[in-house]
């Protein structure tokens, strides 16, 4: 979890330090959807999906997420990884700015919020999966993580059905694991999701799947697209009684902590020990950013709409709750918000230095290189141009920086040197380390 005693110790009482703790994670995950979308605007990432509005809900999942679990999800759960341990804001910028070298999950090669954990160790062989909290690799086609999940609740069935299997300690306690499905309500209309919830019920596996549900799909409302606008009554004919199988629905909103604890808590544990799937319905969510980066939620909200969404953002109604059973006062709560801000803020202009760093090196060793092509050919007005063009970069990646020296490449084409041997020499090195960084680990 972030880490939470580096900054103050606010409490001494057990609950309250774990409530306020929890509000920590919060606000730091929605400062870091914030710095994670100007890092967008101002030209240092490229794309940017965060998961504003959803941090309470993912913290109640989280706590009832358990060593051996499964997670198969969409591109919304930084919350849910921030508050397990399993991501740093280093690396959650990592990935934002396509860190090859420190995005510990796909190592710049998904967009961000695409989180894995290893299941196999640095020498290739299995890890103890039950000793873990397992995240499988998210995928950005949402929806596509339903089949996945059904595979890996089923494999959860076999372990428990099977007894012989070989070797199988590092890979399931008995079957009891729970594997959980993230999705967005828009992709509940895709029909693999109905085929999932069709499956699971008729399997009787270990699945939960949560839904997200903010009201939209980019900019459709829910009515466009979903039956009586709400996916658990689209599901009733579903829901399991005591005569058949089924699947079990769960109802909970994105700013009730109490309930969402108490919801994900028991909806799990009946997953776990009975083999029902479970389907834990998250409504009320909010996108106090938007959608993503690409544009702003303004154009197609109402402004009452928005209006709403403001009330509604889960963080405030946690801290009205927090202070209403007074857990804490208003001034610690504002002493988090700013220490919050100040955290991300170091781990943000961290994360950028280390990227940067590289790339700066490499710029360096350019520039070097022109300086004496500027010396063996007289100030070419070509090479002078392309000097200015490398220079005056704003926010320049690898591929910028190589991209700059095939052109110097090509403007020399006909020209021999010693200083054209060094540039050759380093654009084969820049391929040697593309090549090492993206078509590695496959």
């Amino acid at each position: 979890m972030l880490d939470f005693k580096t900054f103050t110790n606010i409490s001494t009482n057990k609950k309250n330090h774990q409530i306020l703790e929890d509000l920590w994670v919060a606000i730091v995950s929605r400062e870091t959807s914030i710095a994670g979308r100007k890092e967008v605007l101002s030209g240092k990432a490229k794309f940017g999906i965060l998961g504003d509005g959803k941090e309470i809900a993912q913290i109640a999942m989280s706590k009832a997420f358990k060593n051996g679990d499964f997670r198969a999800g969409y591109y919304r759960d930084q919350t849910f990884m921030f508050h397990k341990g399993l991501a740093s804001l280093n690396d959650f910028f990592a990935q934002l700015y396509a860190d090859a070298k420190r995005d510990p999950f796909s190592k710049g090669r998904q967009m961000n919020n695409h989180f894995a954990t290893a299941l196999i160790d640095d020498d290739g062989l299995w890890k103890n999966h039950t000793e873990q909290y397992n995240i499988t690799s998210d995928i950005s086609s949402t929806g596509g993580q339903m089949g996945r999940a059904v595979g890996l609740a089923l494999a959860s069935k076999k372990y428990r059905e099977v007894k012989d299997i070989k070797n199988s300690a590092n890979f399931s306690n008995n079957g009891n694991e729970v594997c959980f499905c993230t999705i967005g309500d828009a992709s509940t209309s895709e029909g693999a999701f109905w085929e999932a919830i069709n499956a699971s019920a008729v399997m009787e596996i270990p699945l939960a799947v949560i839904v997200w549900d903010d009201g939209y799909g980019i900019s459709v409302p829910k009515e466009l697209q979903t039956v009586k606008r709400n996916i658990s009554k689209a599901l009733s004919g579903f829901q399991k009684d005591d005569n058949s199988n089924g699947i079990v629905i769960y109802e909970t909103k994105a700013g009730d902590y109490p309930h969402l604890i108490k919801t994900f808590e028991e909806a799990i544990e009946k997953s776990r020990k009975e083999y029902i799937p479970v389907l834990i319905h998250v409504d009320e969510v909010t996108q106090p950013l938007g959608h993503s980066t690409s544009g702003s939620h303004e154009r197609y909200k109402s402004k009452e709409r928005l209006e709403w969404e403001k009330k509604m953002d889960p963080i405030e109604l946690f801290i009205n709750w927090i202070l209403k059973n007074k857990y804490t006062d208003s001034e610690t709560i504002d002493q988090i918000r700013v220490k919050a801000k100040e955290y991300v803020n170091l781990k943000k202009k961290e994360s950028w230095s280390d990227f940067t760093k590289d790339i700066k090196n490499e710029i360096s060793e350019l520039l070097n290189i022109y300086k004496l092509i500027l010396k063996d050919f007289n100030g070419d007005k070509g090479v002078l141009d392309l000097q200015k063009e490398l220079t005056q970069m704003i926010n320049p990646t690898f591929s910028d920086v190589v991209q700059n020296a095939r052109k110097l490449k090509f403007h020399l084409v006909s020209r021999k040197s010693n200083s054209i041997s060094l540039l050759d020499k380093f654009i084969n090195k820049n391929f040697q380390m593309a090549e090492e960084k993206y078509h590695t680990d496959l």
